[in-house]
């Protein structure tokens, strides 16, 4: 399973890098995955809302990845880098809308369902956020469920930022086992939730 995570400059970090750890532990303990960190535009690295710069290993493809995860941050500040700077400038919502269209399963970490809502992958489907976004997430029509991890099929979402390794271990579970989402969840002395409803 292929598992591309996008990333921007003056995203939160642990959006993107915790639901990293998990998946590629995942993937080192035999789970059938392979997960990359992905530009839009070609470019060696991305820099965080925490000022930590990570390498990418490459540029977005819609289309190429079974599942898609989207982080999020800096959105209740309206900066102009972040998941509301992406949203204002727009670039990223094509490509989302086709990764969509083209079949793959659609997750998102903290405000990161921002971008898969403003990019019509969210409609009146059932979705988290961080708490600072609920208000905009429901006025984009979308079911706002406040809850750590929220499977709706092909989209899954989460709250904010911690809840992308709940997210993260939803997804080992749901597409290798159970047994290694909790074996990772021990591993990483992490105490997980699962989504209470429609899963």
């Amino acid at each position: 399973m292929r598992i591309d995570i996008p990333v921007y400059e003056g995203l939160d970090e642990l959006d993107a890098l915790a639901p990293l750890e998990v998946l590629r532990n995942a993937e080192r303990m035999g789970a059938d995955f392979s997960t990359r960190l992905l530009t839009r535009t070609p470019a060696e690295a991305v820099t965080g809302s925490h000022r930590v710069g990570f390498f990418c290993d490459g540029v977005f493809e819609p289309g190429a990845a079974d599942l898609v995860l989207v982080p999020g941050g800096g959105w209740a500040g309206r900066p102009e880098v972040g998941a509301w700077g992406e949203v204002q400038r727009g670039d990223w919502l094509p490509l989302l809308a086709q990764a969509a269209g083209s079949g793959s399963i659609m997750a998102a970490v903290c405000t990161g369902t921002m971008l898969l809502a403003h990019a019509g992958v969210v409609g009146t489907r059932r979705a988290a956020t961080h708490h600072a976004a609920w208000g905009d997430l429901a006025a984009t029509g979308a079911t706002v469920v406040k809850d750590r991890v929220v499977d709706d099929g092909t989209l899954i979402t989460c709250g904010g930022v911690t809840a992308g390794l709940d997210l993260a271990l939803w997804i080992v579970e749901r597409f290798d086992s159970a047994e290694r989402a909790e074996e990772i969840g021990v591993i990483m002395e992490y105490p997980r939730s699962r989504p209470t409803t429609g899963c």
